[in-house]
């Protein structure tokens, strides 16, 4: 099983390889790891070089930290996006729930890393929240990009809108909580083709560890939810998004 989104650098440095090794035990034997900005940038492409077999990971400027990607940071992210284990831009969007960033600082942001996908053909990490219209237009405006839309909260027209521009939609912890009908809807209605689960961890812990910290070894019950939903095996559910993975990021 991939956990197909968790932010390994937010743990402490000495603690990584046991979380890795409680995820393998759990039978997760792959992560990808996003960055978000300035802090973590370096981090995380340095965990593709410390853990080769168990972590891949995505480079790029979350939108709360749009407003830092000047020319000194495209400079050393495109460096880094040549790297070995770097397989997507990311994570990258629009998020108008905080102001972290402007709108316009993040609109940027965003259709450049847009562009810097295609540059270096490598599909991307996607973070919207509350802001889903003009993060459709952006994606409009940056035609042919591939990737997952993670942590997905738009329901089934979400996914209908994600899959009509050809990309996959993540389902994380959030689809085990009492109040997740729009993510278990959006579970169900994803094709098979395009879906993965994710944990997004250390944030949105499933029931029963809600409240706790999160961690990769707990994608399995994200899974599993997924699986119940949609009504399949759970080696079916886990063939088909680890496949998806692989095709996606290679």
């Amino acid at each position: 099983m991939i956990d197909s989104h968790a932010h390994l650098a937010m743990f402490e440095r000495a603690e990584r390889a046991a979380v890795l090794d409680r995820a393998a035990e759990a039978g997760v034997t792959r992560v990808l790891v996003p960055a978000t900005g300035p802090d973590d940038l370096d981090e995380v492409a340095g965990l593709a070089h410390a853990f080769p077999s168990r972590v891949v990971v995505a480079l790029g400027f979350h939108p709360h930290e749009a407003r830092h990607l000047g020319p000194d940071a495209k400079r050393r992210l495109e460096t880094l996006l040549a790297g070995p284990g770097v397989v997507a831009v990311g994570e990258i969007g629009l998020d108008y729930f905080y102001d972290h960033s402007t709108h316009d600082e993040q609109h940027r942001a965003l259709a450049y890393q847009l562009g810097l996908a295609r540059e270096f053909d490598l599909p991307v990490v996607l973070h919207h929240r509350d802001a889903w219209a003009d993060f459709l237009a952006a994606l409009d405006a940056a035609a042919g990009v591939r990737g997952v839309a993670h942590s997905f909260t738009e329901g089934a027209a979400g996914v209908a809108e994600i899959v009509r521009r050809g990309l996959h939609v993540g389902i994380s912890g959030m689809v085990t909580f009492p109040r997740g009908d729009n993510i278990r809807e959006a579970a169900r209605a994803a094709p098979a083709e395009r879906l993965m689960v994710e944990t997004d961890s250390p944030y949105l812990a499933p029931v029963p560890h809600r409240g706790k910290r999160n961690e990769p070894a707990w994608v399995r019950l994200v899974a599993e939810r997924v699986a119940a939903e949609r009504q399949v095996a759970l080696g079916t559910l886990e063939a088909g998004t680890d496949a998806n993975f692989s095709r996606l990021f290679g």
